[in-house]
C-alpha cells in the first residue's frame, strides 16, 4: 500500500496577511491610556527643586536635557508646539520615558516639559502620552 502525499496547505491571501496587523493595532488601540501622565502631575507639581526633579525623573527611567532660559525661549519662538509651556526665567527640561512596546512595533511614551523659575524652582509643567508605530 502507497501512501499518497498530501496537498499543501492553503497560500495565505493578501487580506489574511493585511488582517493580522490591522487586528494587532485595533487591540493596541482598545487597551487604554497609561495613567503615568496624570500620576507625573501629581508627583512634579509647583516648588519641586531641579535636583529633586531630576532624581524623579531618573527614578522612572526618563531620557532627558536640560535647557538654559535662552534656548527655552527659542524653542517657544521656533516652534510652539516643541515647547507647550512658556519659559518662567529659569532653566527647562525636555524628556521621554518609555511606557510601551508592542510585539509588532507599535510603542507608547509620555513625553514631558518641566519649566522652572529663576530660583531653581519648578513652575509648571506638561505631560503627554503619544503613540507611534515605527
Amino acid at each position: 500500500m502507497k501512501i499518497r502525499p498530501t496537498s499543501r496547505p492553503p497560500r495565505p491571501t493578501l487580506a489574511a496577511l493585511c488582517l493580522a496587523p490591522l487586528c494587532a493595532l485595533a487591540l493596541n488601540a482598545c487597551s487604554g491610556r497609561s495613567d503615568l501622565p496624570e500620576r507625573l502631575r501629581q508627583e512634579f507639581r509647583p516648588g519641586l527643586s531641579i535636583a529633586e526633579a531630576r532624581e524623579k525623573l531618573t527614578a522612572h527611567g526618563t531620557t532627558y536635557s536640560i535647557r538654559n532660559t535662552m534656548e527655552c525661549e527659542g524653542l517657544v519662538r521656533n516652534s510652539p508646539i516643541a515647547a507647550l509651556q512658556p519659559p518662567q526665567g529659569g532653566l527647562c527640561i525636555f524628556g521621554k520615558i518609555p511606557v510601551s512596546k508592542s510585539w509588532f512595533g507599535v510603542r507608547s511614551d509620555v513625553i514631558l516639559q518641566l519649566v522652572f523659575s529663576g530660583d531653581g524652582v519648578l513652575q509648571d509643567g506638561n505631560f503627554e502620552e503619544v503613540t507611534s508605530a515605527q
